[in-house]
């Protein structure tokens, strides 16, 4: 079964607050002439995107070997009241290599004012997660942290290589275990953060 946990960037959604969103217009080439035609042009703040994977830094390659992989997922959606902790979570489910996906079921309030307001994972949690042999961490929320965390957590997990992945989506029809990720990123030039198609198969 495949499952599609990729969330749709939405025009005119401003994921970060005074980032600029998705804007698509149409656009006349070559106006006036027999060559004349129309396309769509668009422009977006890259951390202002649906789902991405968050590589701090421009230029950073990432390679073909970490983009499909074995996945485990912790449901963690019952803890929204304070940061998600260490003893919160079975690390040792982790055998070496896996991408670790949080569920909070958090992307429901995509076009909701309480979407900036989700569940987090503490910085010690992070820090245990980037000492581990991983691959990538990814949310179905903004972020895997928030306020100062969110960049916080990012930087963290960047110096370590292993990448934030934001904005994900229906991790509610995910197993626990036992999956196999396929991570696509966009290759487009001059990124900071990646737009990425997410697949999930079991």
């Amino acid at each position: 079964m495949l499952v599609d946990i990729t969330q749709e960037t939405k025009i005119g959604k401003v994921y970060r607050a005074g980032s600029p969103a998705l804007d698509v217009r149409e656009a006349v080439c070559n106006r006036g002439e027999r060559s004349e035609y129309t396309t769509i042009e668009y422009s977006v703040a890259t951390h202002n995107m649906g789902t991405h994977i968050d590589v701090m830094g421009v230029g950073v390659e990432l390679p073909l070997e970490r983009l499909i992989g074995r996945g485990v997922k912790f449901d963690i959606s019952h803890i929204t009241d304070r940061p998600v902790e260490v003893e919160d979570v079975d690390l040792s489910i982790i055998e070496g290599g896996e991408y670790v996906f949080f569920q909070t079921n958090w992307d429901k309030y995509l076009m909701d004012e309480r979407y900036n307001e989700h569940p987090e994972i503490s910085v010690a949690l992070a820090e245990r997660l980037a000492s581990m042999d991983i691959n990538m961490v990814g949310i179905d929320a903004l972020g895997l942290g928030r306020g100062r965390n969110h960049g916080t957590i990012d930087r963290l997990l960047g110096r370590a290589e292993k990448y934030a992945i934001e904005n994900l989506c229906n991790l509610d029809k995910v197993p626990q275990r036992g999956f196999k990720v396929y991570c696509l990123p966009t290759k487009i030039e001059g990124l900071d953060a990646l737009p990425t198609r997410i697949l999930i198969e079991y």
